[in-house]
């Protein structure tokens, strides 16, 4: 006869078919060695053929001999083997009972969460209920639903029972060893926790906590884990969290295949509760990593730069260049001199950071704390906000951009030795920096003149009714519409005219950035957007560009009567900065080619030293790394594996959505008043609810078309006319998809971001700043974008 009660060692040994996947599980991470709750197995023969079957109390309820069978579900002459070996288990913390069904923790499906589970048993007659217990659910409808979901058919799977000693865990989750059913070194190990048992996490009552590791030597973290220095470890140590992936990935080997891995860890250390194979891919969490400052005490807020150009986390060597360099400049404007901000109360430093690779800048000022101080430095703001800003940059320091560009490229890159290169690179950084400098004070006046124009509409009663900023502010000879009629030219080309075309374009305008970053590539590096325009255009006949709008003729649309003079001057005032915004922020990035190309040079050498395996990856070294080797040849040689876990953390801090401040709770106070709207003026966004999402209402009307969903510029061909182009950021050299857009929703951006005026410039309804858009809108939903209330509806395909 069959054994009635076998250990978890011998059930490794028996097929599936008599102890099920869960024990069999069980008993071979016990015989690799690993540490696993003492335990044993009811096996499917110690049951009766109809176990689970009978309601509680009628199975099995008594046998020969005077046993109870206790609603079991066990044959007559099992019962008093099974209670030998439950009296043998120590289990000061009780034990847990648990399915080990035939169809369960195999490579053709998992069946999680389809069979019962019993925890806290302490009683023999608790545990023949709770066998009882995992017998019956083998029967369920939502057993059986899973069951045809995956093609087992027929009748329910027999089913044994695993009963293991509890442990008293701090912390307990689980733990995925890859992302798919099939292993590659580019995958993440995943682990979730909570604190205490993790049935709460199984049964979704608790938000777990999150990390992720890379699957290569030394298992660096991708994210911040704050909670794993809650468990004794840091991000560099070795600690549970480590431990835990290095056990995780040694039982993948042992059992020959990505696993799925339940843990707990006490006093004792580590127990491995379950492994079973993953047989899907793994979705990612919509929430991951913690976002929390680097630096003790500082809040960090998604504003200003970050918030309309930075949308992706941020490259090394652009957190470590030029990123700086763009601040420093900036914060030079109203704060001095970095040595006079140094010696400053006021301002934090470092005034830039990152937070799980997103660009941040600092907003924790002590105003309240230093009145004098806060007078004086509101005055240095005042006076560069005020001063002739429009003649500094007209006169002096686009001039100078243009005259250093032109220096720096007298000479091919590689003909100029490593250091030259990188001289010029910076030489052209700071004078980009510098640029970046006076928009601050450009922008202030298009800002406020945009808002003072929305101010004296919306005061105009009758008489400007319906009329907006954006509505008023469009119609003139703008670039983006410049642009768009080069490409228009293209297009009723002759095809073999083409190439030629599209060079003097790009020759014009080939400078303008899908981000900030220079490790994305310009429009110059990538045309492959223009010639997806280009070609259809030519296939729908070489539409014109959209009509410019009514901006051109404002007198009859802004009303007479008293205050008709005032509006007009006022919109001849806010025009003219809409203007000078359209070509300062088109001349912005004229140097980006060229530092992209000088960093890529030296990426080229360093391929050539046999310090990186190809020149793209020279974005993933930091500034001061790059600086070391071209100084002195102090490469590493293991900037290959640095700059391989650098891409795939990069990769992955993608999936986040960087909250607009860190911590969550910060918030800016002066003299007791919470001004934290107003100094993030165009960044806070509300927050969608059900099927919508809400944002800033950027350009005004309403439009219902079909969602088409663009993560990356390879893809933008796939957009149709009349779609709704869902993207993560509009920048300049987005504009030409905007031509073929019903309407437009972005994930960052606002009122006063270039995205928000190219839209405006096409005359497209558009919302920016929804956070969430392109994961939660698909390709081929139907969406209404409303760019007057800033709302979009989605209602996904059948």
């Amino acid at each position: 006869m069959a054994e009635d009660v076998v250990s978890l060692a011998e059930a490794a040994e028996l097929p599936v078919e008599r102890v099920g996947g869960k024990a069999r599980g069980l008993g071979r991470l016990v015989a690799a060695g690993f540490p696993v709750p003492p335990g044993f197995c009811l096996p499917v023969d110690a049951f009766t053929a109809t176990a689970g079957l009978a309601e509680d109390g009628e199975d099995g309820k008594t046998g020969k001999g005077g046993e109870d069978a206790g609603g079991s579900g066990l044959r007559r002459d099992a019962v008093a083997r099974v209670k030998a070996y439950w009296e043998a288990l120590p289990s000061p913390h009780g034990v847990a009972v648990r399915s080990s069904a035939t169809d369960e923790d195999g490579a053709a499906g998992s069946a999680a969460g389809q069979y019962e589970s019993v925890l806290g048993v302490r009683t023999f007659d608790e545990l023949l209920a709770a066998v009882g217990r995992c017998q019956r659910s083998r029967h369920s409808a939502a057993s059986a639903v899973y069951r045809n979901r995956i093609g087992l058919t027929g009748q329910a799977p027999a089913m044994a029972v695993v009963v293991q000693a509890m442990v008293a865990p701090t912390w307990a989750g689980v733990l995925f060893t890859a992302e798919a059913p099939v292993a590659d070194d580019d995958h993440l190990v995943l682990v979730e926790a909570v604190e205490g048992l993790g049935d709460q996490l199984v049964d979704g009552t608790v938000e777990p906590d999150r990390a992720a590791f890379s699957r290569r030597e030394p298992h660096a973290p991708v994210f911040s884990t704050v909670f794993g220095e809650r468990m004794g470890g840091t991000d560099d140590d070795e600690g549970p969290l480590r431990s835990l992936v290095r056990t995780a990935l040694a039982v993948e080997r042992a059992l020959g295949g990505p696993q799925d891995i339940e843990w707990a860890l006490d006093a004792t250390g580590l127990h491995l509760l379950q492994a079973r194979p993953i047989t899907a891919a793994v979705p990612p969490p919509t929430r991951f990593g913690d976002w929390a400052s680097e630096v003790p005490g500082a809040r960090w807020a998604r504003m200003s730069i970050c918030d309309s150009w930075l949308s992706d986390p941020l490259s090394p060597l652009f957190a470590t260049t030029l990123f700086p360099a763009l601040i420093d400049r900036w914060a030079t404007n109203w704060g001095g001199p970095r040595g006079l901000r140094a010696r400053s109360p006021l301002i934090p430093e470092p005034m830039h950071g990152t937070v799980n690779g997103f660009a941040y800048l600092r907003f924790d000022f002590p105003l309240s704390r230093y009145p004098l101080r806060t007078l004086r430095l509101t005055a240095r703001w005042l006076a560069f906000h005020l001063s002739p800003v429009e003649r500094l940059w007209r006169n002096d320091v686009l001039p100078a951009l243009r005259a250093g560009l032109e220096h720096a490229r007298d000479a091919p890159l590689d003909e100029l030795t490593s250091a030259e290169v990188l001289r010029r690179v910076r030489a052209v950084e700071d004078l980009s920096a510098r640029y970046w400098a006076v928009i601050g004070g450009l922008a202030w006046h298009w800002n406020t003149t945009e808002w003072l124009l929305g101010a004296v509409l919306a005061r105009g009663g009758r008489r400007t009714a319906g009329l907006t900023p954006g509505s008023l502010l469009v119609g003139e000879d703008r670039l983006a519409h410049q642009a768009d009629r080069a490409l228009e030219r293209i297009a009723s080309a002759p095809e073999e005219d083409e190439e030629r075309l599209l060079r003097e374009y790009l020759h014009r305008f080939g400078h303008l950035v899908y981000s900030l970053d220079p490790a994305e590539p310009t429009a110059a590096d990538d045309p492959s957007m223009l010639r997806s325009v280009i070609a259809g255009r030519r296939a729908d006949g070489a539409p014109g560009s959209p009509a410019p709008g009514p901006g051109g003729a404002p007198a009859p649309r802004l009303g007479g009567g008293p205050l008709g003079p005032l509006r007009r001057g006022v919109h001849r005032w806010a025009n003219h900065w809409s203007g000078v915004r359209d070509e300062a922020l088109h001349h912005f990035t004229l140097g980006w080619p060229f530092m992209r190309a000088g960093y890529l040079e030296l990426g080229r050498r360093l391929v050539l030293a046999g310090l990186l395996d190809a020149d793209e990856d020279v974005f993933y070294l930091t500034g001061r790394e790059l600086s070391d080797w071209v100084s002195a040849g102090a490469g590493d040689a293991r900037w290959r594996e640095l700059v391989r876990e650098r891409r795939l953390r990069r990769r992955w801090q993608r999936r986040l959505d960087p909250p607009d401040v860190v911590p969550a709770d910060a918030r800016i106070t002066l003299f007791g008043s919470d001004i934290t709207s107003l100094a993030l003026f165009g960044t806070e966004r509300g927050n969608g609810e059900g099927d919508g999402l809400s944002g800033s209402a950027v350009s005004p009307g309403s439009y219902t078309g079909r969602a088409r969903v663009i993560h990356e510029v390879a893809d933008a061909d796939a957009l149709e006319p009349g779609e709704v182009l869902v993207v993560r950021q509009v920048t300049p050299a987005w504009a030409p998809l905007l031509t073929r857009a019903g309407a437009v929703v972005a994930d960052v951006g606002g009122a006063l971001s270039h995205g928000s005026v190219v839209a405006r410039e096409y005359g497209i309804p558009a919302v920016m700043g929804v956070r969430t858009g392109t994961s939660r809108i698909g390709t081929g939903d139907t969406v209404t974008v409303d760019g007057d209330t800033g709302t979009v509806r989605s209602r996904s395909r059948p």
